[in-house]
Order: C-alpha cells, then structure tokens, then sequence
C-alpha cells in the first residue's frame, strides 16, 4: 500500500504535469485554453485526492473494512470528478478539448508517478 510521502509524490507529479500543460495550452491557444487547462488537471487532482484522503483514513483494521474503505473511496472519487467536471461545464463554459486534455494528461501523470514511486521489494537497510 502507497503512504503518505508517495502520495505526496504521485500530487507533486500531477501538479507538475497540469501546470505544463496550462502553461503550454494557454500560450498556444490562448489563455482561455490555458484556463480550460488548468481546471481540468485540477479536477484530476482533487479527485485523487479525495481518495487518497478517504482510503488512508482510519489506519489498520479487519479486511472487509479496509475493502469498504477503498469502495467508499473510489465511489467518491468519480463522484467528485463527475461534479466537478459537471460544474465546470455548467457554470465556465470552457473549452472542452484543452479541459479534457489536461484531464487525461493529469491521470497519466498519475500513472507514470506509480511506476516511478514503488517501493522495493527487499529492504537495503535490512538485508531482507
């Protein structure tokens, strides 16, 4: 199970990733793109951050409640993201591609930050 610090990894990498891209998108196609940009890795962001949040809570417990935990976790992670993705259609009017972009490029962040933030298997210090 990923901690808090590789979590606080995975967030940096995210951060990073849909700052570029805004930065990118709004000198490119302007700053309303950017903006579209911005909110989209945002919305990313707090959604896996919602999870994060919810699935270490609680600390150490039986298995059926560490499961529902995760369910309850990534329940409302698509909650969040399907809301804010909603509003910010609803309310912004952004335009959509550079929002969707951002988006798609802040889960990929993600998952590359995974590849990069593992654990080793044997401990160094331990000689396990």
């Amino acid at each position: 199970m990923l901690g808090k610090r590789e979590i606080t990894r995975i967030f940096v990498w995210q951060f990073g990733c849909s700052a570029m891209s805004a930065l990118v998108l709004g000198i490119t196609l302007g700053p309303d793109a950017g903006a579209a940009s911005a909110a989209g890795g945002s919305i990313a962001m707090l959604a896996n951050l919602t999870m994060a949040l919810i699935a270490l809570s609680g600390g150490p417990a039986a298995a059926n409640r560490v499961m529902r935990r995760f369910y309850f976790a990534e329940a409302s992670k698509i909650l969040v993201t399907v809301a804010a993705l909603a509003l910010a259609f609803g309310l912004f009017d952004p335009p959509a591609r550079p929002l969707l972009a951002a988006f798609a490029i802040a889960l990929l962040a993600h998952w590359a930050a995974l590849v990069f933030v593992r654990k080793p298997l044997l401990s160094a210090r331990t000689g396990e």
